[in-house]
């Protein structure tokens, strides 16, 4: 089977390059232009099955999606953004300001750091790993995932969890990655890694490299 792992369209902290973890953040205009091209970008995709997380602009993407294909929706707190604790609402400049050592050694590795006040890692790990085997027992066939970018390396990381070598997984907003997963082996391949063709077309303004 097939995941199409989707990452969530532009919101107004996205263009102020503000952190947004679990701060329920609807799309902007931008995001709902780029959630229409995700739907038809996916219009051939074989999916049959929508996931999403619960958050606004994670949700927002995933409707409209689902409603073009004419899929069901299924919403989970499992596919929430991690919770950024005190970065939440803050730019870049002012966590490095404010928390200089914590955000040096997120440059240099995100995966191996907690926010101040925020979800670890292996928190997040743990809820995607149910999240994807909620997925993998209800569906037998190829899905698509909406989330959020700290969620997506998660997820990645689980379905490609045999693999040797991984690749720089860093999603953008509205893009799309597809993953192939062998259901016996458990292994994965990554085919598509941030696929954005079907923006080429829309102004998108700055995005938020992480959540």
């Amino acid at each position: 089977m097939r995941f199409y792992l989707i990452r969530h369209g532009q919101t107004e902290w996205n263009i102020r390059g503000k952190v947004q973890g679990k701060t329920d953040i609807a799309l902007n205009e931008t995001g709902l232009k780029q959630a229409a091209l995700l739907a038809g970008a996916l219009r051939d995709c074989p999916a049959k099955t929508v996931y999403s997380s619960n958050l606004k602009r994670a949700r927002e993407t995933a409707a409209v999606i689902a409603e073009q294909k004419k899929l069901p929706l299924f919403v989970t707190e499992d596919l929430r953004e991690a919770d950024f604790g005190y970065w939440e609402g803050r730019t870049w400049e002012e966590i490095a300001r404010d928390y200089p050592e914590t955000s040096k050694k997120w440059e240099e590795n995100p995966a191996s750091v907690t926010p101040d006040g925020g979800e670890s890692m292996e928190s997040c790990q743990a809820r995607c790993r149910r999240a994807m085997e909620r997925i993998l027992s209800e569906t037998p066939e190829d899905v698509i995932v909406v989330a959020h970018g700290r969620i997506l390396v998660s997820v990645m990381d689980y379905l490609l969890r045999n693999q040797p070598k991984k690749a720089d997984l860093i999603t953008r907003n509205a893009s799309i990655s597809v993953i192939q997963y062998d259901r016996e082996t458990g292994l994965g391949v990554l085919e598509v890694l941030n696929d954005c063709r079907h923006l080429k077309n829309l102004e998108s303004g700055k995005t938020n490299k992480y959540c």
